[in-house]
């Protein structure tokens, strides 16, 4: 297995995830400045950002490439 399939399937392993919510760049930016309590929950070997909400234990993925691209 490559590495970029190790990453696609991990990835695809937190997309089946019962608490983990995969979102778009406007809404985890969104969360990250909201009031809600918020605990960075990054997956960095699959280059994955993440918050955790500390009510809900819903954890807020993108994909990297996502959050950062222009």
């Amino acid at each position: 297995m490559t590495l970029t399939e190790s990453i696609h399937e991990r990835r695809r392993a937190l997309r089946e995830g019962s608490d983990d919510r995969f979102v778009q760049r406007d809404e985890f930016c969104r969360l990250l400045l909201s009031t809600k309590r918020m605990v960075r929950s990054d997956e960095p070997r699959v280059q994955i950002r993440g918050l955790l909400d500390m009510e809900t234990g819903t954890r807020f993925l993108i994909e990297q490439e996502k959050l950062f691209a222009k």
